[in-house]
C-alpha cells in the first residue's frame, strides 16, 4: 500500500519540478500541495538523506531536487519513503509456507508484483500532473 506519506512525498518532489531549479521553501510545497506542514520537514529529511532534493540554509535558501525530475522514478521515491513496496507477503524473503516452493499462486502474485514494480519504475516525476481539479463539461444534446 502507498501511504500517505509516501504521497506527500512524491507532491513535494513535483512541487520542486515545477520551480525549475528555483529554490523553494518548505512553507510554500506545503500551501501549495495541501500537505500538512508538521510532517514536511521529516519527509524532506528523508528525501534529502537519499538524494532526492539539496537544501540550503539562510537568506535565499530552500530546496531543489538533486537531479532532472525525467531521472527521479516514482518507484524510487516510494522505497526512499516507505522501503520496498511489497503486495504479498509470500514474495518477500523466507516464508513458513510448506507450499512456498511449487505454489502457482505465489507464481501469480510474483507476477503482478514485478508488473506492479515495472509501472513505478517507468513513471517519471517529470510525468506527473497534480493540477487543479476541473468540473466536467456537460453537454446538452437537446440543444
Amino acid at each position: 500500500m502507498i501511504t500517505k506519506k509516501t504521497e506527500y512525498a512524491i507532491r513535494a518532489l513535483w512541487e520542486l519540478h515545477q520551480a525549475d531549479g528555483v529554490q523553494t521553501t518548505a512553507g510554500t510545497i506545503a500551501q501549495r500541495q495541501g500537505i500538512p506542514p508538521k510532517y514536511l520537514p521529516q519527509i524532506i529529511s528523508e528525501l534529502s538523506r537519499v538524494g532526492l532534493v539539496v537544501s540550503s540554509r539562510g537568506f535565499g535558501g530552500g530546496l531543489r531536487l538533486s537531479r532532472p525530475a525525467e531521472e527521479i522514478t516514482v518507484l524510487e521515491v516510494i522505497e526512499a519513503i516507505q522501503g520496498k513496496l511489497n503486495l504479498f507477503e509470500c514474495v518477500v524473503g523466507e516464508t513458513d509456507c510448506q507450499h512456498h516452493h511449487s505454489c502457482s499462486l505465489r507464481t501469480l502474485y510474483c507476477e503482478a508484483q514485478r508488473a506492479m514494480e515495472d509501472v513505478f519504475q517507468r513513471a517519471r516525476l517529470s510525468d506527473l500532473s497534480f493540477g487543479p481539479a476541473r468540473k466536467p463539461t456537460v453537454k446538452n444534446h437537446g440543444d
